[in-house]
């Protein structure tokens, strides 16, 4: 099936959200249709777009009937909202590739987006984008699962980390043998002035060699 990439708009977002807030609270019909939007007070033709957005986010199915989105997400209160958002998620996908969080986007972009997306004029372009961010009340984005999956994927990464340098650490500490004595290594940073007479550097050598056999004997 082709992705739906159309932005349904309705002229009355405020009655849209009453709806929704509506069902939240009423039984779980057998289909959601027109005649069911007049038999719950929404009989003005500008209820009609309330369906074919809902088709879109998920919570009804393409003949009108109640999917367990509706069931569980819209009815499904504080975690139902983490699944309706990711039901807007799918619904909006090409939104939501652009803008991973169009949720909270400012109008401007949002009209923006939907305007070079589709045939629609300013009005019903602005009236798409009040619709959008309507239906977004209902969802907790922040709650989303893979949203929450990728956040943990990336704490596991510095964890893993962390781990290796501490690690890491512990090797260095460690004698060769293991035994977990520390090791001590002392740079020692010396300069001689620029000379061509070869004598000058064996004697730095030389007394290099002699200070640096007592401290491996020490150490022995």
């Amino acid at each position: 099936m082709a992705a739906d990439n159309s932005f349904p708009y309705t002229p009355t977002p405020g009655k849209l959200e009453e709806f929704l807030e509506k069902l939240q609270g009423m039984g779980v019909p057998t289909r959601i249709d027109q005649q069911y939007l007049g038999a719950v007070g929404f009989a003005s033709s500008n209820s009609r777009p309330f369906i074919p957005l809902m088709k879109k986010v998920g919570l009804l199915d393409g003949s009108g009937k109640p999917t367990e989105l509706y069931t569980k997400g819209l009815r499904g209160g504080e975690s139902g909202r983490a699944l309706l958002a990711a039901g807007i998620r799918a619904g909006y996908d090409n939104v939501f590739q652009t803008y991973s969080d169009a949720y909270s986007r400012p109008d401007a972009e949002l009209a923006a987006f939907f305007k070079s997306h589709s045939d629609l004029d300013d009005k019903k372009v602005g009236l798409a984008v009040k619709t959008f961010k309507t239906v977004c009340k209902f969802g907790n984005f922040n709650s989303v699962a893979g949203a929450a999956g990728n956040e943990d994927e990336g704490d596991e990464d510095d964890t893993n980390e962390q781990a290796e340098v501490t690690k890491s650490r512990r090797q260095r500490q460690q004698g060769s043998n293991g035994s977990g004595s520390v090791v001590i290594n002392v740079n020692i940073a010396l300069s001689v002035d620029a000379t061509s007479d070869a004598a000058v550097y064996d004697a730095f050598f030389a007394a290099m060699a002699k200070h640096l056999k007592g401290l491996t004997d020490g150490g022995a």
